[in-house]
């Protein structure tokens, strides 16, 4: 059996406020950068702990067994961590992935031209702040943990992951990028794990 390295709930002693936005529904896949945005409770959190908010952003993953891409948050696999929240159905959930087929994309006109596991109208729909990730369409991959996100969850988004949703209704996501202040960066999932000791609920092993 393997050590789960994809996700982790956490119990915090606050509530994270469900942002403005999440209470529109559209059909399409959405990404937004908000790093103005602030949440005053995560801020004094982290800050208690060493730590800051270096990105926040938000996704909506569309009814009707829609998904967001099997991508890595980075062009190379790298285990950092974002702390993770969603309004959404209990069926919704984040995905992680295995894949011997990989690519690397920075500019989007590439990524609509070369990448199948989105359509041109979604991938227009990513951030418009250019960043390298790694993709890999579902074909070659194999799916290898999920969960549900709707309660305040660590999430390892270094690996390959996406996020599905079955249901009829939408399912809006709030994410804080943690990281050490003073350009030292993200941080990672065995970091992670020493950090938020305090607030992280265990769940043993996974057999993949």
């Amino acid at each position: 059996m393997l050590e789960n390295r994809f996700h982790r709930y956490l119990n915090l002693p606050f509530e994270i406020a469900k942002h403005s936005m999440f209470d529109e529904f559209p059909d399409q896949m959405k990404h937004f950068d908000i790093n103005e945005y602030r949440d005053k409770n995560i801020d004094k959190w982290l800050s208690s702990l060493g730590l800051e908010v270096r990105h926040t952003e938000v996704f909506y993953t569309p009814p009707n067994n829609g998904a967001l891409p099997i991508h890595c948050d980075d062009e190379t696999f790298t285990d950092h961590v974002k702390i993770n929240v969603t309004w959404g159905p209990p069926e919704g959930v984040m995905r992680w992935w295995t894949s011997d087929v990989t690519e690397a994309y920075t500019d989007i006109e590439d990524v609509k031209a070369n990448y199948k596991g989105v359509n041109a109208d979604d991938a227009d729909q990513f951030s418009e702040r250019q960043h390298t990730n790694v993709l890999a369409e579902e074909k070659d991959c194999t799916l290898v943990y999920e969960k549900n996100t709707n309660r305040p969850s660590l999430v390892n988004v270094g690996l390959l992951h996406s996020t599905f949703n079955p249901t009829d209704q939408g399912r809006w996501t709030l994410c804080f990028v943690p990281g050490i202040p003073n350009g030292h960066g993200c941080i990672y999932w065995d970091e992670a794990q020493e950090y938020f000791k305090n607030y992280i609920e265990q769940e043993g092993k996974w057999t993949g």
